[in-house]
């Protein structure tokens, strides 16, 4: 019972005083020379946050799985904080569901438009040393395109940003914003399927598990910001990808970093039967797009060229040809968004208004996108290694420039 009392932060005298007895008589349970009274055993179990079988017959590695805990979302019935440290979360849109066992109103459902919990203020997190235990599982619709599906963060956007678990692609991702390379999934995710995810950070060394397994770990600094709200199933901003369409449970935040025993366990807990990861083929090198991810610019070029330039565009830079206007004006773009929008102008007037570069981003290898620009008459000017990426600068044969990123896994 001591344990358990000190695992929630109270002193003898504090359970005293909420169970009506004296700090003696907690000491003496304690020491196991008396046993507290029948009718004061509910309230035990509520002050401690624990099942009656759970209060009699506690095993080591329950109790060690509580060690650190300073946040607990079970999602039983509701999204209050079961740590004892009452961070409850406020529920918008999302509905209680089946959690992976099968058992009803047990875990909640974000439908990726408008659903998320808040916890504000967030639980706290320790910059030495700090866990983060999660359950999720993508819905068989959910759309894996780019950056998306953000399954927990503490992201300010450009203000305050702690840490994103989210998606891209279909590789779940624990962002850091690019200060610091990504941890991430290399499998790609299977829609329908529940994973367990654990990221740990501890001595200037971050990990991330999936399914009870060691996927990636990275060096590199966390800095937390108790200012910063805590979503579950979006990002602070209203962005429509990165609201999470699926199944969430289970998160749990410690203070501490969990071992690679600990991950097991969690993994495990309840009887937890795994299952059998569903292969899913990878893309080719040929199959991945050459661009994605940037804001709708406006590109002028010379009517002559301009239906030339759009075959270009969409030929050797992964474009779709949305709208085209009696070659006045063309509109392109990547996926659904963003766009491209090329306006005719006479030649002698492309040269004043060329845009300075704009950085897109690419998954290619760095060596087969040059040839592959090359090929295609484009001018490779410089490729650059900033650390944490490489970013090629290429002039297109009508004279824009452009500025390609590639992150470094």
């Amino acid at each position: 019972m001591g344990k358990l009392r000190k695992q929630k932060g109270l002193t003898q005298e504090q359970l005293a005083s909420r169970l009506g007895v004296t700090s003696q008589a907690v000491s003496k349970w304690e020491n196991e020379l008396s046993c507290p009274d029948v009718s004061l055993l509910p309230a035990l179990a509520d002050v401690f946050r624990v099942s009656m079988d759970e209060l009699f017959g506690l095993s080591k590695k329950d109790v060690e799985l509580r060690r650190g805990l300073t946040a607990e979302y079970r999602f039983n019935g509701n999204a209050q904080d079961s740590s004892g440290n009452d961070r409850h979360g406020k529920v918008t849109g999302a509905v209680l569901c089946e959690n992976r066992f099968g058992r009803p109103n047990s875990a909640y459902y974000f439908d990726g438009k408008d659903d998320y919990i808040i916890i504000e203020p967030a639980p706290y997190v320790n910059q030495n040393a700090f866990s983060l235990s999660i359950w999720c599982n993508y819905d068989v619709n959910a759309v894996l395109d780019g950056w998306n599906h953000a399954i927990v963060s503490q992201d300010g956007h450009c203000r305050r940003r702690v840490f994103q678990l989210s998606t891209m692609d279909a590789h779940i991702t624990f962002h850091r914003f690019l200060s610091e390379r990504d941890l991430y999934v290399d499998s790609p995710l299977h829609k329908g399927y529940w994973y367990h995810i654990v990221v740990s950070y501890e001595e200037g060394m971050s990990k991330l598990y999936q399914n009870g397994l060691l996927v990636c770990e990275q060096p590199g600094s966390f800095t937390p910001d108790p200012e910063e709200p805590l979503y579950i199933g979006r990002k602070c901003t209203d962005e429509p990808y990165f609201f999470f369409h699926g199944m969430i449970d289970d998160l749990r935040m410690y203070d501490c970093a969990l071992s690679a025993d600990e991950v097991q366990e969690l993994f495990l807990e309840d009887g937890w039967q795994p299952q059998n990861v569903p292969h899913v083929p990878v893309n080719e090198e040929k199959d991945l797009p050459v661009l994605e991810c940037v804001d709708d610019i406006q590109i002028a070029v010379a009517k002559d060229n301009i239906h030339a330039a759009s075959l270009w565009y969409i030929k050797y830079l992964g474009f779709k040809l949305l709208m085209e206007h009696h070659q006045e004006f063309y509109l392109l773009s990547l996926y659904k968004e963003p766009n491209l929008l090329l306006r005719s102008t006479s030649s002698e007037n492309v040269a004043d208004h060329l845009l300075p570069p704009v950085i897109f981003k690419t998954k290619r290898a760095v060596e087969g996108l040059i040839e592959h620009l090359k090929a295609a008459g484009a001018v490779v000017k410089k490729v650059e290694d900033e650390g944490f990426a490489h970013f090629i600068s290429f002039q297109d044969p009508f004279g824009h420039n452009w500025v390609v990123m590639r992150e470094k896994r």
